[in-house]
């Protein structure tokens, strides 16, 4: 794990990034605290790069690859931070010299029991806490988990049909079914076919095996590339963050997630990644697990609430009763709930998030970098005083960048 944190004005954007990455292999996990995480992208331009999460591609560490295109790019500019964000990535494709045909199948496996190992897990959370309906099994439980992941690769949460990734042309999806179907067999037989699922749920991991790959969804192990500074055409700084996982027949599956900009409206920004929970809680006045919890447990007093008070009135008209139960728990405890909602974050708003953003719009270079490190050095904190595995630690590497200075380094380790 890792932490990382971008905070941004109009004058400038600054970066820092802890040194910690743990490594898995042979059963082992160590964490160790030296590796180098933030770079200046291309030397003499505007433009830093972090890395977060997964920390190689095909057993290739992310600073190797960064390094081979700084040498590739050497003296290139582009207009826009996403345009270095999408010329980085695309050198990634067919690079042969790192990523050999030969492990093409590997890499597709490891994709694909990533996914895999996510629906297991999903499918044991269901058999545990019961979603899986009463007396519901653990055959149930798995084959309800295989269609919700079925489900949410083709739609989004609001329902609209979910988009194929635009790094993969046209026909990639049968490309994969005809090419890796084998492997996907190989993986659904080690897997699966111990549980005795039915068919229509063995047909549905046959679709999962390529959706994995093609659709807008990253359940499997990512890596998060973070852009930021400015391209020539560009007056303020933007921050662009990329999802990348494996190579797919030559080619990064990748997505653009997030792009922060800063402007004439908008002009300060904090944005935070990787494992950051402290971070967010002294930005927002609330650390975010113990929000999702509060949010969760006061819909569910409320729902019982209408159940109990439902329940009071036994002879009352059956279908009366079911009418009024379904007005309350359909339509007014949704409002009722996104009422409390926006009152906690308008509250959240004022009194936490808006005097920060205040002060960083005023903000120099150098109390840029001073927040940046300091927001990363709670976390770092928070791990070490607490006795947990300290999956965020090491030095703090601190870069600050602006149009006129370029990149910058305020505190580097080496």
């Amino acid at each position: 794990m890792t932490s990382e944190i971008a905070v941004m004005n109009q004058r400038a954007v600054a970066l820092a990034a802890d040194s910690a990455v743990t490594l898995i292999g042979g059963g082992a996990v160590v964490v160790r605290n030296d590796q180098k995480k933030l770079f200046n992208l291309i030397n003499g331009q505007p433009i830093g790069l972090m890395f977060f999460g997964v920390a190689d591609v095909m057993g290739h560490p992310w600073d190797h690859l960064i390094e081979h295109y700084q040498k590739k790019a050497r003296g290139k500019s582009f207009a826009r931070v996403r345009d270095y964000a999408a010329n980085f990535a695309g050198m990634l494709d067919h690079l042969e010299e790192f990523f050999p045909r030969a492990r093409y199948q590997d890499e597709y496996k490891r994709l694909l029991a990533s996914v895999y190992r996510y629906i297991l897990e999903l499918a044991e959370f269901f058999h545990n806490t019961g979603e899986a309906g009463q007396g519901g099994n653990e055959i149930a439980a798995l084959e309800m988990a295989i269609e919700r992941i079925w489900r949410d690769y083709q739609f989004k949460d609001d329902g609209s049909p979910r988009g194929d990734l635009s790094c993969f042309p046209q026909g990639f999806a049968q490309k994969i079914a005809t090419q890796y179907g084998a492997a996907a067999d190989e993986l659904i037989q080690y897997g699966f076919a111990p549980f005795g699922i039915s068919q229509e749920a063995l047909a549905r991991l046959k679709d999962i095996a390529v959706f994995a790959v093609v659709k807008d969804l990253f359940l499997e192990d990512v890596t998060g590339l973070v852009f930021a500074g400015f391209g020539s055409e560009e007056r303020y700084p933007s921050v662009v963050t990329y999802f990348g996982s494996a190579i797919v027949d030559g080619i990064l599956k990748r997505a653009e997630v997030t792009v922060d900009a800063i402007d004439t409206e908008v002009r300060s920004k904090i944005r935070v990644f990787a494992d950051s929970e402290v971070t967010n809680a002294f930005i927002r006045g609330i650390d975010f697990n113990l929000e999702r919890r509060l949010y969760g447990g006061f819909r569910m007093l409320m729902h019982g609430l209408v159940d109990q008070v439902i329940g009071a009135f036994p002879d009352a008209d059956p279908a009366a009763r079911e009418n009024v139960r379904a007005q309350f728990q359909q339509q007014l405890v949704p409002q009722y709930f996104l009422a409390f909602h926006h009152a906690i974050s308008q509250y959240q708003q004022h009194a936490f998030i808006n005097p920060i953003l205040r002060v960083l719009e005023i903000a120099g270079r150098q109390e840029l970098a001073e927040t940046a490190r300091e927001l990363v050095s709670l976390n770092v904190f928070k791990k070490r005083i607490m006795a947990q595995k300290e999956t965020v630690g090491g030095a703090i590497d601190v870069a600050v960048i602006s149009r006129d200075g370029g990149f910058q380094w305020s505190q580097l380790k080496s």
